[in-house]
């Protein structure tokens, strides 16, 4: 993998955490909407079939393993990266 392969993805992912921490601080009173039509949805017993906690979880972690087998060693160093623009997108969002 060549230097500005790998520099690349470093770059969206940090983009990709700008936006979604501008995103997060404009949509904090959707997202406890959400939450809350979703404990309403359960009280009455409406779920979404087939779609389970671990379900999700399985396939989460079959993607990242997949990921770090196919990307190496900068898969780990991506999530430093989002982390640091989903911060900066909430302070200056």
């Amino acid at each position: 993998m060549s230097a500005i392969s790998a520099i690349v993805p470093i770059i969206l992912l940090f983009a990709d955490g700008l936006i979604f921490g501008v995103a997060a601080k404009k949509g904090v009173m959707s997202a406890i909407l959400i939450i809350v039509g979703l404990i309403l949805a359960g009280a009455i017993g409406l779920t979404i079939p087939f779609l389970t906690t671990a379900n999700i979880w399985s396939h989460v972690v079959n993607i990242a393993t997949s990921q770090a087998k196919h990307i190496g060693p900068v898969f780990y160093t991506m999530p430093i990266f989002w982390i640091i623009g989903f911060g900066i997108g909430l302070w200056k969002g």
